[in-house]
């Protein structure tokens, strides 16, 4: 009798800050069932091809597309493949529905479960307390991914305001259940340290806030900063990833939760938001770059222009809300983060470092 074929690995945004270490932490895995499996990576353009090859040879097998919307490219290459980790701009609908619609046709031709582990993030919980756009939302709220249906408060916030991200991650979820592809998705918070794959290696929102202390020469706050979020260092979030995929290799995804309830977070830390751009400035201050230590406050306006180029709800949603969460889910399936304060306060010296050049 032939060995089962293994289940084969589709992978997007390899060239991403959380794509990129996502594989290179699932490649240097010495676990029986990851070791020598090789993971397929839907990248753009014939330089990363072979930037991925000359990193990782055989242990990646890079497939072109033209880009997010080279819709019909990536229905064809994910029907190629058992399992799928999603982790290009959360602000795609069409692209995130296609993996979804690959893995149903090969759920036809084989007849075996797929699966589709999605990136999303906490802004999609977050309230909006400076233009007040939604005032049904609890600033104290602790979403906890055990126990509250995030999917039902998600689909009722995005009824009365749409979000990209979250019209993104419901839009997987929807058309797995229509479809029967199994879909988890990994809701993270504000995610910092370097990166460890070979492109990309910084996030979003701390960088955000050092390049704009470095280009004007004082460290900003959008109003008061009193917003609270949650964070997680990017090696113990590449780890939490590397548990769901073993578990769906090693048993289906036996302990996983999939669908509406497929909605888990990966916080290991809380955060003020005025607090991450004092952070900032002192590392910049200490660095020689900025002058004074004092945060200026500006308005959603202004700080939307040095933070975003001008996105105004991403801004409110994603640098200045309060979205709290709890990660019960990840830790009863064995995560155990490790990356604390004094990595969180390192993070901001390295993004500094970063932003300086």
């Amino acid at each position: 009798m032939a060995a089962p074929e293994q289940p084969k690995i589709l992978l997007t945004g390899a060239s991403g800050y959380i794509g990129g270490s996502i594989l290179a932490h699932l490649l240097k895995s010495e676990h029986p069932a990851l070791k020598d499996a090789t993971i397929t990576c839907l990248v753009r353009g014939h330089a990363r091809v072979a930037k991925l090859n000359t990193a990782y040879g055989r242990r990646v097998n890079p497939v072109l597309y033209q880009d997010l919307d080279d819709i019909d490219r990536t229905v064809d290459i994910a029907s190629t493949h058992d399992i799928v980790i999603n982790t290009t701009l959360g602000y795609h609908p069409a692209s995130a529905a296609a993996l979804v619609r690959g893995l149903a046709k090969r759920k036809q031709q084989t007849g075996r479960d797929v699966f589709m582990i999605h990136t999303s993030g906490t802004s999609n919980l977050a309230d909006q307390p400076i233009t007040k756009a939604y005032t049904e939302a609890d600033p104290e709220k602790v979403f906890d991914d055990s126990k509250d249906d995030i999917y039902g408060y998600e689909h009722m916030r995005n009824e009365k305001q749409p979000y990209g991200q979250r019209t993104s991650e419901l839009g997987v979820i929807d058309a797995g259940l229509e479809t029967g592809v199994k879909t988890l998705v990994i809701m993270s918070p504000t995610i910092y340290g370097v990166g460890q794959g070979g492109f990309n290696k910084s996030s979003i929102q701390v960088p955000a806030y050092a390049r704009a202390t470095v280009s004007n020469g004082q460290a900003v706050i959008v109003e008061e900063g009193e917003g609270v979020w949650d964070n997680v260092h990017i090696d113990d979030l590449s780890e939490l990833y590397a548990l769901c995929l073993l578990n769906v290799l090693e048993s289906g995804g036996r302990d996983l939760p999939w669908g509406k309830e497929g909605i888990i977070f990966s916080e290991n830390g809380r955060h003020r938001w005025f607090d991450l751009a004092q952070g900032v400035a002192d590392a910049a201050h200490a660095a020689g770059k900025i002058e004074t230590r004092e945060v200026k406050s500006v308005s959603l306006e202004e700080g939307a222009k040095v933070l975003t180029g001008g996105d105004t709800l991403l801004v409110e949603l994603g640098f200045s809300s309060n979205s709290r969460t709890k990660g019960v889910v990840a830790r009863k399936l064995g995560w155990k983060p490790t990356r604390g304060p004094e990595d969180w306060k390192r993070g901001f010296e390295e993004e500094v470092r970063a932003a300086m050049k």
